[in-house]
Order: structure tokens, then C-alpha cells, then sequence
């Protein structure tokens, strides 16, 4: 199928982003599904505050935060309770991780725009698509927006999303 150009692709977002050390120092990364920030340590709850396009507009309090793709919103974000999102958007979903209020909620954001995570803790990481990990101090920032490149994924032309969706969650069968 491939030699004959049986095929369709298409063109994930990602993330591209870096954590801005209180020295200076910028470690880059991208990612595919998702980017976590977590407390590391388990009987404290973490803080992170959150900016969009350089306004602060929350602070969460909880085990921590996910900025997920598309791609990624069926996986840690789903079983956080955030969205399904189409895998073709073009946006961020945001996700707090096991929120110490009630009114924290996720959050679809445009893939265009910037966001900022800090922490007055002493200590957070942030995980890169379950992989790689970075220490965050207090006065570090994490800044995130959508990588000006996406990455391709080949599909047979007769792919579907939602139907591998609906096996992939057992939806419409009898159980």
C-alpha cells in the first residue's frame, strides 16, 4: 500500500517548549502526548502557577498538572478526567491531576498561545511524554506552546479514528 501511495497522513501536533532555570539556563524538549508536572513528594500537595500569553489566570493545588496534545488526550489526561480531543486540533488540553478543589476543571487552550508553569515549592518535575524527566526548583519556569512542526503519522486510507476509538474504549458494546 505504501509503494502505491495507498495511504493518508497526517499531522500531529506537538509540544515545544523549555524550562527556564532561575540561573538562565534553558533545557528544551518537545513532545508528543504530553507534559506532566508533579510534586515529588508524596504526602505534600504540589502548587503550580499557570499563565496564558504572560497573564496569570490560576494556580492549581493538587498531585499536579498535564498539558496534553490531542494525541495524548486519550491517554494520562483521559484517566485524569480531561477531554477526548480529535487528534487533528490544533490545541492544548490542560489537566489537573487530583485537585484540591472542587472548581478546578480542564482546559482547552489554542495551540498558539504560551504557557507558563511555576512552582513556589521547593521541588516539582516535569515529566516529557513519560520519558524524560526535569527537575524544577522554585524560580524555574516551564514555558510550553505548539512546536511550529508536527509530527506525520502514516494511516492506511480507510482509517478511522473514532473506530478505533470506539474499540480502544469499548464503547457501543454490550457489556
Amino acid at each position: 500500500q505504501l509503494l502505491r501511495g495507498d495511504y493518508r497522513i497526517d499531522d500531529r501536533m506537538m509540544i515545544s517548549g523549555y524550562l527556564l532555570k532561575a540561573s538562565g539556563e534553558k533545557q528544551h524538549f518537545f513532545a508528543f502526548n504530553d507534559v506532566v508536572i508533579t510534586r515529588t513528594v508524596i504526602s505534600k500537595m504540589g502548587t503550580i502557577n499557570a499563565s496564558i500569553n504572560g497573564e496569570r489566570f490560576n494556580t492549581y493545588t493538587g498531585d499536579g498538572l498535564i498539558i496534553s496534545t490531542p494525541t495524548g488526550s486519550t491517554a494520562y489526561n483521559l484517566a485524569s478526567g480531561g477531554p477526548i480531543m480529535y487528534p487533528l486540533t490544533q490545541a492544548f488540553i490542560m489537566t489537573p491531576v487530583l485537585a484540591h478543589s472542587l472548581t478546578q476543571r480542564p482546559l482547552v487552550a489554542p495551540a498558539d498561545f504560551t504557557i507558563e508553569l511555576s512552582s513556589p515549592d521547593e521541588k516539582m518535575i516535569a515529566m516529557i511524554d513519560g520519558q524524560d524527566d526535569y527537575e524544577m526548583q522554585k524560580g524555574d519556569t516551564l514555558i510550553i506552546r505548539g512546536a511550529e512542526r508536527g509530527a506525520k503519522l502514516l494511516h492506511k486510507q480507510e482509517h478511522n479514528y473514532f473506530t478505533v476509538l470506539k474499540e480502544k474504549l469499548a464503547w457501543g458494546s454490550e457489556q
